[in-house]
């Protein structure tokens, strides 16, 4: 009889190896470098304009829903000292206002995008209006406007090789903001008493 064969017969003695290996494998946690070579990036505008259509169509096509949380990191810095560029004229005469930022996120290739950021919720001129003070029936709100971009996401590690994994995903990133306004449900007409 083999010694390994003989010293897991033992119920104990298997769940003490496990429990040894694993907390091993947590103090000693895997380095993964990046790969020689990287996927090529894909660059197909239509699947990039298909992705900004509502419902499954466009939903089939995004592609953060399959990355694992670990492997998203997204922060946000403010561009500043930035020049009057036509764009920024264009946030600053709109109802609803905006500034650039860079989406950062070092699991990803390209690591930084620009794109923008709403800087109020309510719309300018609707303040009276607005979904933050009123919830009611047409009030307004500032509401980004997405657009895809392809990226290399990072997805794993190849624990043999010790390199980290790509793959193409569509990203949804912020191009401008826009003033929306609820629908304007009509309210029930409520049964009367006669009199």
């Amino acid at each position: 009889m083999n010694v390994l064969t003989y010293y897991f017969k033992s119920p104990i003695k298997m769940i003490l190896t496990f429990l040894i290996v694993t907390s091993y494998i947590r103090s000693h946690p895997t380095v993964c470098r990046e790969p020689s070579t990287l996927p090529t990036l894909t660059n197909d505008l239509l699947t990039q304009s298909v992705a900004i259509l509502p419902g499954e169509e466009g939903m089939i096509l995004r592609g953060l829903n399959s990355v694992e949380d670990s492997f998203i990191d997204i922060t946000r810095q403010n561009i500043s000292n930035h020049r009057n560029t036509g764009p920024q004229a264009c946030s600053v005469q709109s109802t609803c206002q905006w500034h650039f930022v860079k989406n950062i996120d070092p699991n990803r290739k390209p690591k930084t995008i620009i794109e923008v950021q709403c800087s109020h919720s309510c719309c300018r001129r609707s303040e009276s209006t607005c979904c933050d003070l009123n919830n009611g029936p047409g009030c307004t709100r500032c509401q980004p406007i997405y657009f895809y971009v392809h990226v290399l996401r990072r997805t794993g590690c190849d624990m043999i090789n010790r390199r980290y994994t790509y793959e193409n995903k569509l990203e949804k990133a912020v191009a401008g903001c826009t003033c929306v306004r609820s629908p304007n449900v009509p309210r029930p007409i409520l049964p009367t008493m006669p009199i």
